[in-house]
């Protein structure tokens, strides 16, 4: 009850960051797209299987049945060993080797997570490349040159992998996720971002500028 306790406390302050109120644009996107989707305390990009190109096409295979595959950011010791204490959330942000989460999703982000919690942006022509090279470059590979797996997950069903990238408060999930739609061409920067809020936010207002546009 305890621990408990002092995640919903953590929660609380982190989601003080303010998520943005997102509303389904009545128009289709065109072309290639990506998914964010807010998971509380830290934000994830969602990319249709048949998107990937050579850098990600692996992941076909990894996750068979998959429409969709899930990316997230996040410091090794913090997901792979769970908090137990408020002073461990707190430590959370502190320096620390990386990982990348990969999940393979039977649905579209839209089906599994929150509405309200989930945003579908256009990309621009090459977009969809600049974002699959951008995750498979902060995948450490192993001497056979394949991405290195460090742990399983269990809630959702799926895998971390060995990040080069280092997290810290500067470069925390939400950055991460910020920094490769910038990446992928959209007018999202990372610069300053370490809740998701911030990095939903971002990527809330050029959603509802392209759905203007549309």
């Amino acid at each position: 009850m305890m621990k408990r306790s002092l995640y919903l406390l953590f929660m609380t302050v982190v989601m003080a960051a303010c998520s943005p109120v997102i509303r389904p644009c009545p128009h289709p996107p065109a072309g290639d797209v990506v998914y964010v989707v807010g998971q509380g305390w830290h934000a994830e990009i969602g990319i249709p299987v048949e998107e990937l190109n050579e850098d990600l096409a692996f992941y076909r295979k990894v996750f068979p049945g998959a429409r969709t595959i899930m990316f997230g950011y996040a410091k090794k010791t913090f997901v792979t060993s769970p908090p137990e204490t408020i002073s461990e959330y707190i430590l959370g942000p502190l320096p620390g080797t990386a990982t990348v989460h990969a999940v393979g999703l039977r649905v579209t982000p839209l089906e599994a997570y929150p509405p309200e919690a989930t945003i579908t942006l256009s990309l621009p022509p090459g977009g969809i490349k600049a974002l699959c090279a951008y995750i498979k470059n902060d995948l450490a590979t192993d001497t056979s040159g394949n991405p290195r797996i460090v742990a399983h997950s269990t809630n959702p069903d799926g895998l971390f992998y060995a990040a080069r990238s280092q997290y810290n408060l500067l470069h925390t999930c939400n950055t991460w996720t910020a920094n490769a739609l910038h990446q992928a061409g959209l007018p999202i920067s990372g610069d300053g971002v370490i809740f998701s809020g911030q990095t939903m936010t971002r990527a809330n207002n050029v959603a509802e500028t392209q759905c203007r546009l549309r």
